[in-house]
């Protein structure tokens, strides 16, 4: 353990040091230095993110000097205006000797060709592989590279191998064709056949982007499904929770806010959206729904205890109680095989969807008897009106009309 510390006392006066003289140019934090498998690893925090680079300069107590003066000068030359990956070229091709690379300009296709070679000769890849997977986005990158004005960086190239996929963040197109760029620039470096200025950088997930998680649409739960639910529960107190968001298509937390008021059920539950905050309502059932008035809930409600349900976790605590029943994993099952998706809230979809297409009520009075807005509820049934609703709905109104 103490040669440890000793081994590592170098590094902590180096960054003291390096601490210290970046202060006094102006900087007090957001540039630094570290390992990373014996090299040295540069990290910089800008306005823009976060940058990190490799330099050419291995991690050791006789190459603090080195360390430190490249750093300054690519902290010099960042100062200057440059952007940071050629304030980075910019030091590291002043300190370092010229070198065949620098006779001129990188032939970029016979580099894929050996890349290709070494992949192949390795064993890393099979042919087929390179054809199925590697041969188009080589194609793609030497594109780029042979332009007019080519990327004259490895984060300008990589931002502009991605640039066709701008609005698939995260996808896995975007993302192979990353994680192939980087690698023919890091076996180029690390072979010798690039400068070290072409290293990519050591996080690829700017580059990648994150996938935009589409809200899973949900599916209406089917009447003659309820019904087989509230048999087959068999705790009563969360049969009738069941049977309350089914009948009055309840969000389950609304569960735990539900007062009887003269002779009615009322939901004062309020909910913070961007439109604004919902309002106590009175809860009706649909006249479509005799199956709801013969569970009489009133009376129940008077008799009949909820489950036990945390605050503001009634959505947890109910959707784990039906996760462990058999009749509801078998209709989960059911409704994915189908393309569907059923969850609690398939209950309160299916109270909009019979208002609508059973019952023929319209949206603002629809929205109401819900608790939320006409935009709401628009936007989030409106996509079950397919050709089959809209033809239906036509049908119905020529038969009013004796047309």
């Amino acid at each position: 353990m103490g040669g440890s510390r000793a081994s590592d006392a170098w590094a902590s006066v180096l960054r003291s040091g390096l601490r210290l003289s970046l202060t006094q140019r102006g900087t007090c934090s957001g540039w630094r230095v570290s390992d990373l498998r014996g090299r040295t690893r540069l990290t910089v925090d800008t306005g823009g993110g976060r940058h990190q680079v490799l330099l050419p300069i291995e991690w050791a107590h006789d190459q603090a000097d080195a360390i430190r003066e490249t750093v300054l000068a690519i902290h010099a030359a960042y100062r200057e205006g440059l952007s940071l990956d050629r304030a980075i070229t910019a030091a590291l091709v002043s300190d370092e000797p010229a070198t065949d690379l620098d006779a001129g300009p990188i032939d970029w296709p016979a580099l894929v060709d050996r890349f290709k070679s070494r992949k192949l000769s390795s064993g890393a890849i099979k042919p087929r592989t390179w054809e199925a997977v590697y041969r188009r986005r080589m194609a793609e990158l030497l594109e780029i590279l042979g332009r007019k004005t080519p990327p004259s960086n490895p984060r300008e190239l990589l931002e502009a191998v991605t640039a066709r996929w701008s609005d698939q963040p995260g996808s896995r197109g975007r993302q192979m064709q990353v994680q192939q760029t980087a690698a023919l620039l890091r076996w180029g470096v690390d072979n010798g056949a690039l400068p070290v200025e072409w290293a990519p950088p050591l996080d690829l997930d700017p580059f990648v982007g994150r996938k935009r998680e589409g809200r899973s649409i949900t599916t209406p739960i089917e009447v003659k499904h309820i019904l087989e639910l509230v048999e087959a529960i068999p705790d009563s107190r969360w049969r009738f929770a069941f049977q309350l968001l089914a009948a009055f298509g309840l969000r389950p937390e609304e569960l735990q806010h539900l007062q009887l008021r003269a002779g009615r059920l009322w939901c004062n539950y309020r909910k913070n959206t961007s439109r604004g905050e919902t309002k106590p309502r009175q809860l009706r059932l649909l006249p479509c729904d005799d199956w709801a008035e013969a569970w009489d809930l009133l009376e129940q409600f008077k008799a009949q205890p909820l489950p036990p349900m945390r605050p503001g976790y009634g959505a947890e605590d109910m959707g784990l109680y039906m996760r462990r029943r058999r009749h509801w994993q078998n209709l989960r099952q059911q409704y994915e095989s189908e393309g569907e998706k059923l969850v609690l809230y398939s209950a309160r979809h299916g109270y909009a969807h019979r208002a609508h297409l059973i019952c023929e009520l319209p949206p603002k009075v629809a929205a109401a008897a819900m608790g939320h807005s006409v935009e709401t509820h628009l936007a989030a049934y409106s996509k079950w009106c397919g050709d089959e609703v809209v033809d239906d709905a036509f049908e119905r109104a020529a038969n009013r009309l004796g047309r």
